[in-house]
């Protein structure tokens, strides 16, 4: 019994993580369920779009990334902007930077940017 006991305090934690965990998903859900990710992914395109008329010298382009994403952070619920660290919000709008680099050089997405 006294293991049992000694145990709790593991359990309770593991509890609370667990809300913890369970609740951020329920936020971030209700969060996209509101805002689209196409509106989501337009506002970051139109802060890359600035960041180029910004930062006009060509070497630039880690102070315009790190610009875009101190910007699109602010576009964030505040919940949101504690969960979500720069590292992975600077993956995201890579991915999309990507995309649009993809796009313009054919005109057509098909991974020949370069």
């Amino acid at each position: 019994m006294s293991e049992l006991l000694a145990m709790a305090p593991f359990w309770a934690l593991v509890i609370i993580g667990m809300l913890i965990v369970f609740s951020v998903i329920i936020l971030v859900f209700s969060y996209l369920k509101n805002r689209s990710l196409e509106q989501i992914r337009e506002n970051v395109y139109q802060l890359i779009l600035k960041a180029e008329h910004v930062f006009t010298e060509s070497s630039a382009g880690k102070q315009k990334m790190k610009w875009v994403i101190q910007e699109a952070r602010k576009l964030l619920p505040g919940w949101l902007q504690l969960v979500l660290s720069d590292a992975a919000l600077e993956k995201v709008i890579q991915v999309w930077f990507n995309g649009i680099k993809d796009l313009l050089d054919d005109g057509k997405v098909n991974g020949s940017q370069g």
